[in-house]
């Protein structure tokens, strides 16, 4: 399989414009982690809504480094390397000034929604699976505790490998066919 760095963050919301990011982790083929720490936001002080979900608060930030500190850290971690995203859209938004010289990036959210197979017909294309329903269809004893950024690299490799593997299969079978 190829090696690929699995990435997700946590942020104090969904606006790349007005929002900031709250947590980075990275998580090689092999689930070693390569980096995972809090993020310090340079301008936003509150987020309740956000974290309602995730339950990042100040307190914990307070102390972390800004992105500012870490990007080039990151940057040189994502160099030419394959990186996958559960929501890349979304990720991507937040991280971009890292992400300029890596290899390519993925976005398993995408590659599983088709795997899925269910149509939307108001946005004529495959219907998007959260995170937590997508990791329960292909691997049901897998746990994890989502809205961690850390966790979710971890649900993303496993979903990640499995279309993988599965495309892997899918393509020896046909070729076995094909010398038959």
């Amino acid at each position: 399989m190829e090696n690929f760095l699995y990435v997700d963050t946590e942020t104090t919301g969904l606006d790349p414009c007005r929002d900031e990011l709250l947590s980075v982790s990275v998580l090689d083929n092999d689930n070693r982690v390569l980096f995972h720490s809090y993020i310090k936001p340079r301008h936003r002080r509150k987020w309740r809504d956000a974290q309602k979900i995730h339950g990042i608060t100040p307190e914990l930030v307070k102390h972390a480094p800004t992105y500012t500190m870490v990007k080039k850290y990151l940057a040189d971690i994502f160099r030419n390397r394959k990186i996958v995203m559960y929501n890349a859209a979304f990720d991507t938004d937040f991280l971009a000034e890292s992400l300029t010289d890596c290899d390519s990036i993925h976005c398993c959210m995408l590659e599983f929604a088709e795997y899925n197979g269910e149509w939307n017909d108001y946005y004529n294309d495959w219907k998007w699976i959260k995170l937590t329903e997508a990791v329960k269809k292909v691997s049901p004893q897998f746990t994890f505790c989502a809205h961690d950024s850390l966790e979710d690299c971890k649900a993303t490799r496993e979903i990640w490998q499995f279309l993988k593997n599965r495309k892997n299969t899918t393509t020896e079978t046909e070729e076995q066919k094909k010398s038959m």
